[in-house]
């Protein structure tokens, strides 16, 4: 059994990842976020609900301890400051492997004219998601950073894969497949 912990578990997209975590019988949840009545219909003796600010390195040592991959769907204007505590607290509690969803553009890779239209979309988004990536890139972690452009909740589970430093291909990216993508890693 693996134990992964999913920290913003409330969003849409970790919603997806969570369902799909679900379907595999090797997999012990751990749900992490502020306000966990949110998330009490999702029950099973492989979930737990777990209740926490992460800016808050007490709470977040206390989740991430015995979990074997940390899954950060977080978001905000102060993303770079939540995963610099995730950061901490993953290397004091041991854990090792982080799976960290930023956003495209955060390595200029997405082409023209896209780029231009995004950057103008996204404002001081892009650079908060820059800096969490590098937060996690210095890091002693094992990571993947995702990097998915605009969002949509679409059903499909078709994906494309670039690496850092290629050129990104499409505009959109399901957060369905964003959620088979994260279960199958």
């Amino acid at each position: 059994m693996k134990n992964v912990i999913v920290l913003g578990a409330n969003g849409d997209t970790a919603k997806e990842i969570i369902a799909r975590l679900l379907t595999r019988g090797d997999v012990v949840l751990s749900l992490f976020l502020r306000g966990a009545r949110r998330l009490r219909h999702v029950r099973g003796d492989r979930v737990r609900l777990v209740e926490g600010d992460a800016t808050n390195g007490a709470d977040l040592i206390a989740a991430i301890k015995g979990q074997d991959i940390v899954v950060s769907t977080m978001g905000g204007m102060d993303l770079d400051v939540k995963t610099a505590h995730v950061v901490r607290a993953m290397e004091e509690a041991g854990a090792s492997r982080i799976i960290a969803i930023s956003a495209g553009g955060i390595y200029d890779e997405l082409p023209e004219p896209f780029d231009a239209w995004d950057k103008s979309m996204v404002g001081e988004t892009r650079p908060v998601n820059r800096r969490m990536a590098d937060l996690i890139e210095r890091s002693s972690l094992r990571h993947t950073i995702l990097r998915p452009v605009w969002l949509t909740s679409e059903p499909t589970e078709e994906f494309e894969l670039t690496q850092k430093g290629e050129p990104f291909k499409g505009t959109e990216t399901s957060r369905a497949s964003i959620g088979r993508f994260v279960a199958d890693l």
